[in-house]
């Protein structure tokens, strides 16, 4: 193993590549002194070709974020404007170099009504386009003195705007809630002021039939809710007020049962039948407050002649009406046994 690791050495040190290395040891790191004086007027002529460089004019492509602002006052923005302008321009390259580097943290500002010159500020008309050739002159001026801007992509810019409008919008609560055992919801999730003014684009407020408050999440609940929550936040729109009071009701619920009559729905007046049992039970959840408040003639069981007609022989009970603020209503045989009474 040693005699083949000596062999493969001795094939390095007689390879070009290592001549080479020893080449450059002996001639140029000989003297420590002559290596860093010759580092250092590699550097100083890197320097003054790279300044001898950013003082030539060049015609170049750049890419230029753009925020847009100072829109007309009476009128809402009804599509959407370039993000980025692709601009050639002629400048000197430290011009080029520093507005660049400025580009990756400042966006162009298009200033809306100065560069239009104000013609949307008082026209009636929903659209407008503009040529982009005519903000040349005035963008090269807010960007530099040395700087010209030669073209501009994209060449048209489009603006249409929509009539603004107010609208009182009904206001849906976005929440969960988790509730702790023999807990219940006893009554609707509600907002005070139910509905607020909607301020925007017409043609949005038209399609807009309710707005969302933003999301809202409550654990081991055991007690009502009453708390301020916002509404969620509409591009283009502006709500008044901003917030609203959502009032979540919740109480301590029991098991609770009752006696009901079956009534038999679809009969001919001609026939009588006969049910079995002629009462059924129903078991459910109700809050503590309204327990003494339930009783029988609440609840409406009914079973169908129709059933009957087909020849089944036992008829399922359905449940047409029950108070909303009960829960797992079960009902106590499910099915009835019938007889047709001659």
């Amino acid at each position: 193993m040693s005699a083949l690791f000596l062999c493969k050495f001795d094939a390095v040190k007689t390879s070009w590549i290592y001549k080479f290395f020893k080449y450059l040891k002996k001639v140029y790191f000989k003297n420590d002194k002559r290596v860093a004086a010759y580092l250092v007027c590699i550097a100083i002529a890197t320097g003054f070709w790279f300044l001898n460089a950013l003082s030539k004019t060049y015609t170049v492509d750049i890419i230029a974020p753009v925020s847009y602002v100072n829109f007309p006052n009476n009128k809402t923005l009804a599509n959407n404007l370039p993000e980025k302008f692709e601009l050639t321009i002629k400048s000197y390259g430290f011009t080029i170099l520093r507005r660049k580097l400025s580009f990756l943290f400042v966006p162009l500002e298009f200033n809306v009504n100065d560069l239009t010159s104000n013609r949307m500020v008082d026209s009636h008309r929903s659209s407008y386009t503009f040529p982009s050739r005519q903000f040349l002159s005035k963008l090269s001026y807010q960007l530099s003195n040395d700087l010209e801007i030669l073209n501009m992509s994209p060449d048209t810019l489009v603006f249409k705007f929509d009539k603004l409008g107010q609208k009182h919008i009904k206001v849906k609560p976005v929440v969960q809630v988790n509730l702790k055992k023999q807990y219940q919801i006893s009554g609707e999730i509600k907002t005070v002021p139910d509905s607020v003014l909607v301020n925007g684009p017409q043609s949005v407020l038209d399609n807009l039939h309710f707005v969302l408050t933003e999301k809202k999440q409550f654990h081991q609940v055991d007690r009502s809710i009453l708390e301020e929550i916002k509404i969620k936040p509409v591009k283009e729109l502006y709500f008044e007020p901003q917030s609203v009071k959502m009032n979540i009701p919740v109480e301590e619920y029991t098991e609770a049962q009752q006696s009901v009559p079956v009534v038999l729905v679809r009969k001919p007046a001609d026939v009588n039948v006969k049910l079995f049992p002629a009462k059924v039970k129903i078991t459910f959840q109700v809050g503590l407050n309204r327990f003494s408040e339930i009783h029988p003639e609440d609840f409406k069981l009914t079973v169908s002649y129709t059933d009957i007609q087909k020849g089944k022989q036992r008829l399922k009970i359905t449940a047409e009406s029950s108070p909303d603020y009960l829960y797992d209503l079960k009902i106590t045989p499910e099915e009835l046994e019938y007889l047709i009474e001659n």
